[in-house]
């Protein structure tokens, strides 16, 4: 049935585009109603292939087709190493729009993976990708949206020399040109149920493309030529361009982009772009070979400070999501699903992720520290990068930081890197200088007011001209923004890089990438040469090298002339949490940036009371879909752009109706064109005047014996409330990926911001009961709790407002205010603070007891141990409670939880 399905679908495709390009001479309405019928049936029909593609584990999100030669049969791509971006899954054009209001509820199967402790680090908005096929759809400006609100005929002039720009690029730059020789539709390997995708070659249907010699010979061929175009571009970018070097510039401009392999750490290089030790140049090298071959995702994880984070920036100026923006399309060239996450949050170090960093980052084969400003010390990072090992089924190279104990811990087997010059001003060897305000014109735009001569040194720098170029709203045509919004965001400190200066970090990091793949097409075709065909396992397998690393690490930090020696255990062991030194940590936040969005929040792991309530967040995003890219952002024409250069292919587009009509206009009668539909298609057409409080309405006449029971008994408890912070509330998907739509509540004034740093925390005092919260299974029996003890305090804790006694029946109301600034109200002193576990009270804290934690191990951070107890440690879940109790003044004995860890 499945081969009959599939000659099926291969039929439907050639009948649906030899149909539409019979209608492409012939525009009118009916043709194109029509048109728009038959793309939706294909479309429905292919996603049954392509969500089996996604289940598997595969790259594939679409489908495009290429017209041959003329007077030849259409042939249509639908496989691996296509284009695939854009298109019909491009929701900011028409095609896209209307295809996506037939298709919303299409099921989509998220890939798990089978291996031992991996974490679940993809979701249906990574595989949809919304973001992706607006930025990256090689046809259609993303500037000539129909959501900006501009006239159609500007839009359609932005198409035009869109349209003429892509094809100069074309013929200037050359093309991705892959072309698979069969017309046939190839047989699917199956990783799915393989530990680590390590599938055995013999394993491999006999007609994959992992199996046609030619297949993967023109494969590397486009690779290695798609690479050197990226590479030939950043050189131009910067004023290094090929065409313009002589012998010596070329050696100067090789000395100056150099990516050093050496294992000499002290001194480092002091010229170049970035350097990395043999065996974790060699493990990247791996990495890339495996996601090549297996379809697999590759994940990039950057955890850091404020300026890290790209404050000041839009959220997609940020150096890592630079690099996503470039290589997110030469990745899925290439058959794999490239993941890169912004984790870094303002005000704070690493620490509060490091203690659940396996689910709160997710998976990393890059894991990037930038913490410096914040969290210059050894214990910190050693935490940071030991924590990084030993969560999840892959091991991370680790970059930007100091290697630690963890060359002798890993028996030498320990993967790092950083950047030549630290990640800085002073690193930009190659960026040509500023001299005046009339010759900085002449630079190429990615080099302008970057790197200063001395006498004019004042135009560059932390206080700079032209540094940010950031705005908070674009005008458009399905939002009206009724919340005031800045002119531009905040966080545009001194301290702060601009985007330019994020687009040189992020040139570094891709010129990394760019070398590795050089060497993995090397190792491919010697590996073919010197073992046959298809490349033997020992090339690409990655799994025995994850848990030879990992068993080292694991045995060395469990050698009893070890365990309390570390700097990371001399720093926790000072409040009892020594063992988050050695074992893996888990949890879940009501903070942002989280792996998987709210999957891993705290809220989804509250018990309700038994007349269901529990605590809710307020607010729903005020739109959905995509942000429109600010006009003011537009490359100038004259600039070298990367993007469109690794973008471009030359697959000719999908004939797809991207037709539509303004709602004013005469044949507006049309509606599956006009922009009102088409906005509603989007899933955007929301007011911001329209936000709601959704929250349910509790009626709790005459139910507090329900909710308080017997002293000793736990039950949960209806007077714990969510609390914002600053007005940045948590809406929409906030993992830190470039797929994140995140705080667009109607308390935000810079919407276009788009940064994932947010956070909130459940609040209650002692007039609350008990919040009851699953932690999944524990296996060494420690429970840790950041907790916020300075607030709320007295009313400023929404859901007791007003109360006398436990459970008490009020709704749940809006917002909440920290108290950093002014003195924190003090507690009662008769506090009690008791921890169940399984029902049952565990530990009682007096208020002696529970401040000898409070003290800060790391900046505005302080943990809480409220279970160290390995007879519960059983492999399985187990419900926490937590109560406080007070008569003295119930109010004010009060805190908030943000995180969560565990063991």
């Amino acid at each position: 049935s499945c081969k009959r399905l599939k000659v099926f679908l291969l039929l439907l495709r050639k009948a649906f585009f030899r149909v539409t390009a019979n209608m492409t001479t012939s525009s009118t309405p009916s043709n194109n109603r029509l048109r728009n019928i038959i793309a939706v049936t294909c479309v429905a029909s292919l996603s049954f292939a392509v969500i089996h593609n996604v289940s598997n584990g595969y790259a594939v999100t679409s489908v495009n087709t290429k017209t041959a030669d003329a007077g030849s049969e259409a042939y249509t791509y639908g496989k691996f190493h296509q284009s695939g971006l854009g298109g019909v899954y491009n929701i900011a054009h028409p095609a896209g729009a209307k295809a996506r209001r037939k298709l919303s509820q299409t099921p989509v199967i998220v890939p798990r993976s089978p291996t031992p402790g991996a974490i679940q680090s993809i979701s249906r908005d990574n595989i949809e990708n919304l973001w992706g096929h607006y930025v990256h759809d090689e046809h259609r400006s993303p500037f000539a949206s129909f959501l900006y609100a501009r006239p159609k005929e500007e839009l359609e002039a932005e198409q035009q020399e869109y349209v003429e720009k892509m094809n100069k690029i074309r013929e200037e730059w050359g093309a991705w040109d892959f072309k698979d020789a069969t017309n046939e539709i190839r047989p699917l390997a199956d990783f799915s149920t393989t530990p680590h995708k390590d599938l055995q070659n013999s394993d491999l249907p006999e007609n994959s493309w992992q199996k046609d010699p030619k297949y993967v010979s023109d494969l590397i061929a486009e690779g290695k030529k798609l690479v050197a175009r990226v590479k030939e571009g950043i050189y131009a970018e910067y004023g290094w361009a090929t065409k313009d070097m002589d012998e010596a510039k070329m050696e100067e401009r090789a000395k100056l982009f150099e990516v050093h392999i050496s294992e000499i750490t002290d001194p480092r290089p002091n010229v170049g772009v970035l350097w990395i030790n043999q065996k974790g140049f060699d493990m990247l090298v791996r990495k890339l070979l495996h996601a090549m071959i297996a379809n697999d995702e590759f994940y990039l994880v950057l955890g850091g400070h404020s300026a890290a984070a790209g404050h000041g920036n839009h959220f997609h100026q940020q150096y890592t999501m630079q690099f996503a923006n470039i290589m997110e399309t030469v990745f899925h060239k290439l058959g794999m699903r490239l993941i890169a996450k912004n984790m870094a949050m303002g005000g704070l170090g690493t620490t509060h992720f490091s203690f659940g960093q396996s689910t709160l980052y997710g998976e990393k084969d890059v894991l990037m520290w930038d913490s410096g400003m914040t969290e210059n010390s050894l214990p910190d990072e050693e935490f940071y990068h030991k924590q990084g090992l030993l969560g999840g089924e892959r091991v991370p190279i680790i970059f930007g930081s100091k290697p630690s104990d963890l060359e002798t811990a890993t028996d030498g087997n320990f993967w790092y890197g950083g950047e030549v010059g630290g990640v800085g001003l002073n690193s930009m060897g190659f960026v040509p200088l500023t001299t005046g305000i009339d010759q900085v014109e002449t630079l190429p735009y990615a080099a302008r007011y970057m790197k200063c001569d001395a006498t004019v040194g004042a135009m560059c720098g932390s206080r700079g001209m032209d540094k940010f170029h950031a705005s908070c709203w674009e005008p458009r045509s399905d939002v009206n923004a009724t919340v005031k919004q800045r002119p531009q965001p905040s966080g545009q400190a001194s301290w702060h890089g601009g985007d330019r200066w994020h687009q040189i970090v992020s040139r570094k990091h891709i010129l990394l990438f760019l070398k590795a793949f050089e060497k993995a097409f090397e190792v491919w075709e010697k590996g073919i040469e010197d073992d046959g065909f298809p490349l033997k396992e020992t090339y690409w397998h990655v799994g025995g090298h994850y848990t030879n690393v990992r068993d080292k690490l694991t045995s060395y930090l469990n050698r009893e002339d070890i365990i309390n020696t570390t700097a990371c255990e001399k720093r926790f062991g000072t409040i009892g949490l020594e063992k988050v030194c050695r074992v893996k940590m888990s949890g879940m936040t009501e903070w942002g940036p989280v792996n998987n969005g709210q999957e891993n929040d705290i809220l989804s792991r509250v018990k309700p009371a038994s007349n269901g309530y529990k605590p809710h967040r307020l607010y729903k995003p005020v739109y959905e879909g995509v942000d429109i890219i600010p006009k003011k952002l537009k490359l100038p024409r004259d600039q070298i752009d990367l993007h469109a250069i690794a973008l471009v292919t030359t697959y000719s587009p999908a004939e797809l109706d991207q037709s539509w009509v303004d709602d004013d206009d005469e044949d507006a009668e049309e509606a599956e064109n006009s922009r009102r539909m088409l906005r509603k298609a989007a899933g955007v057409d929301r007011n911001l005047s329209e936000e709601k409080d959704i929250v349910e309405t509790v009626n709790l006449e005459n139910e507090r014996e329900r909710f308080t029971g017997a002293d000793d008994e736990v039950v949960p408890g209806i007077g714990w409330g969510h609390e914002d912070a600053g007005g940045a509330s948590q809406t929409g998907y906030c993992d830190g990926s470039a797929t994140s739509t995140c705080i667009r509540g109607n308390k935000t004034d810079c919407f276009l911001y788009g940064h994932n740093d947010n956070r909130q925390c459940l609040s209650g005092n002692a007039l609350s009961g008990w919040i009851v919260i699953t932690v999944p299974e524990l296996t060494e029996g420690l429970i840790v709790a950041k907790l916020e003890w300075w607030h709320p305090r007295g009313e400023t804790l929404t859901q007791t407002r007003g109360w006398t006694e436990v459970n008490d029946g009020k709704i749940l109301g809006d917002g909440g205010s920290r108290q950093l600034k002014a003195a924190p109200v003090p507690w009662p002193d008769d506090i009690k603070l008791d921890i169940a576990v399984n029902g049952k009270i565990h530990k009682t804290l007096n208020k002696e007891e529970f401040f000898k934690m409070a003290s800060e191990i790391a900046y505005n951070e302080a943990y809480y141990k409220l279970v160290d107890d390995a007879s519960v440690a059983t492999g399985e879940p187990v419900e926490l409670g937590i109560r406080i109790r007070s008569t003295e003044d119930p109010k004010k004995a009060s805190f908030g939880i943000t995180h969560i860890y565990w063991a």
